[in-house]
């Protein structure tokens, strides 16, 4: 008797805990959002004063870090692993298809177009034996500009000055040269990483402006 008794003591418990374990709330599954953008609120257009501040300032630092960029990869002091990343994240700030104007300076030569990433190639293998390259005056950042595809557009002006030298640090060859960077302030509300930071700035053609060779003779 006092086996049966044990026995629908623990029938019964056993019982009682499924019909417990029914009764709890099962956690729910997140919804599928499939193909849906990562963010679907409302994007609103940057305010004149936005544009005028904020973006032009942040425009004037991405500037900043493309020539920062430029330095390292010109930069024969470097190590190639840093000048290499540097090509790399250089061509990052880039939209693709973009082109970068060069010119020499020298009479009659013409002004030729490369691709980003073949233009900073060629810069790291220049065969001057040192390369130095140096920015002066302020970055000037135009008024942006809306266009049709809900983007906006200006550009932006620099000036640098390229030393080329010898093994002895004489300068071989010397110029200075005035550049546009077409800029584009794009939505790139489908991505998630953007989530918060929707308005990204990204560089198009680079065009030369102006190249002045040193006056005088460099030996």
């Amino acid at each position: 008797m006092k086996c049966i008794y044990l026995l629908s003591v623990i029938l019964g418990l056993l019982f009682f805990g499924r019909i417990a374990c029914a009764q709890q709330p099962q956690p729910t599954k997140p919804p599928t959002t499939g193909s849906q953008p990562a963010y679907e609120g409302e994007i609103k257009d940057p305010s004149r004063d936005e544009l005028d501040g904020e973006f032009k300032k942040r425009t004037e630092q991405q500037v900043l870090r493309l020539q920062e960029y430029i330095q390292i990869i010109s930069d024969k002091t470097q190590s190639d692993e840093n000048r290499d990343k540097a090509i790399k994240e250089a061509i990052k700030l880039f939209q693709p298809g973009s082109l970068v104007q060069v010119s020499s300076g020298k009479k009659g030569t013409p002004v030729i177009s490369r691709t980003v990433g073949d233009y900073f190639r060629r810069l790291k293998a220049l065969q001057y034996q040192q390369v130095e390259i140096n920015f002066y005056d302020a970055t000037y950042v135009g008024d942006y500009r809306k266009g049709a595809d809900g983007g906006y557009y200006t550009t932006a002006t620099f000036s640098q000055e390229f030393k080329g030298k010898d093994e002895k640090g004489n300068i071989i060859y010397q110029d200075k040269t005035t550049k546009d960077i077409d800029v584009s302030l794009q939505n790139l509300m489908d991505e998630d990483f953007y989530k918060q930071n929707r308005w990204i700035i990204k560089f198009g053609n680079i065009k030369v402006t102006e190249t002045k060779k040193a006056a005088k003779p460099i030996n």
